[in-house]
């Protein structure tokens, strides 16, 4: 019988080709060319831009960014809030009927209108939550821990945490809201817009702060009186504090693996922000997000806005 020998060149010749496939054939160009991105955008319309409230209108000037990142903010609140429209809806009203603000009062009565809600159809763990939220917005120092175990023990961490950041939202609002005077025309709808992070927009040039040194205003002057307490009394109260058990249990490690570096960080280093962090952090991430936007375009001198915060504190009575 004859034997057949393979020669060495056909052996590698069989190695490099024995995995090979046949070449796929290309997909047949589409015989309508299509245009760039940016090209095609300017031949469409224009997108149809729903009305802005008042506030949105005054502080889109002087803080573009900013403006964008709080109508955002709004939109997620009052149409994405992880509590529901209505529970959502509910609180904002508790907390702008105990601030007096009619503005904010209309923007969520036309949300429960929408929703076709009115406040008897509360049940009983909801109408808890907007007592809560209406203590926590007139004397948040006052709540025991047997009032937030009770609104902990119906809703749960998460939902707990959504509540309080509801809250803390709709003081913030309201608050900005008189502060700029803005009428109380009918609120617009939420505006349902994810605007450009990237997008190139200007604030007008701030004046120098030295140049703010002389400037002098009118009205009430008030000083807070920072050592009532004498210092020996304050440091007793801050460690009590210190002592005090948390009031929500902390969320678990796998809470924080999903969350972004920067976010990561910032979650370990503040207590409080652990606990948003880690329960909520769409609604932690939205409400830093103007936050920075405001920084980056005022160009605020850091002590007048740490004074500014001891002052609010201070006055709130909150520990923090």
């Amino acid at each position: 019988m004859r034997r057949f020998v393979i020669p060495p060149f056909a052996l590698c010749a069989l190695a490099l080709t024995a995995g090979a496939q046949p070449e796929k054939p290309s997909a047949p160009k589409s015989p309508f060319p299509a245009l760039p991105d940016a090209e095609a955008w300017d031949k469409l319309p224009p997108a149809k831009k729903p009305p802005l409230p008042e506030w949105a209108r005054a502080l889109a000037g002087p803080l573009p960014k900013t403006a964008a990142k709080l109508l955002e903010l709004d939109h997620l609140h009052r149409a994405r809030n992880p509590l529901g429209p209505a529970l959502s809806a509910h609180l904002r009203a508790s907390v702008a009927a105990a601030l007096k603000c009619p503005h904010g009062v209309k923007a969520a009565q036309a949300d429960l209108n929408a929703l076709k809600l009115r406040p008897e159809t509360l049940r009983h763990d909801e109408r808890l939550a907007c007592e809560f939220a209406r203590k926590l917005t007139l004397a948040g120092h006052a709540i025991t821990d047997d009032e937030f175990a009770a609104v902990l023990k119906a809703f749960g961490p998460e939902r707990t945490t959504a509540i309080v950041h509801t809250v803390a939202y709709a003081n913030f609002h309201n608050r900005l809201v008189l502060g700029l005077g803005a009428t109380n025309e009918a609120p617009a709808e939420p505006v349902p817009f994810a605007f450009d992070p990237d997008a190139k927009v200007t604030a007008p040039d701030r004046p120098p702060w030295d140049d703010l040194k002389a400037a002098k205003g009118e009205g009430l002057s008030v000083r807070v009186a920072w050592g009532d307490a004498g210092h020996e009394k304050l440091n007793a109260k801050l460690d009590a504090q210190k002592e005090r058990k948390l009031r929500v249990p902390l969320p678990p490690e796998s809470a924080f693996e999903k969350l972004p570096p920067k976010e990561r960080d910032g979650a370990k280093k503040i207590l409080w922000n652990t606990v948003s962090a880690g329960y909520q952090p769409e609604l932690t991430r939205a409400w830093f997000a103007p936050l920075y936007a405001f920084y980056d375009e005022a160009k605020v001198d850091r002590v007048f806005t740490n004074s500014a915060f001891w002052v609010v504190t201070r006055t709130n009575d909150c520990f923090y």
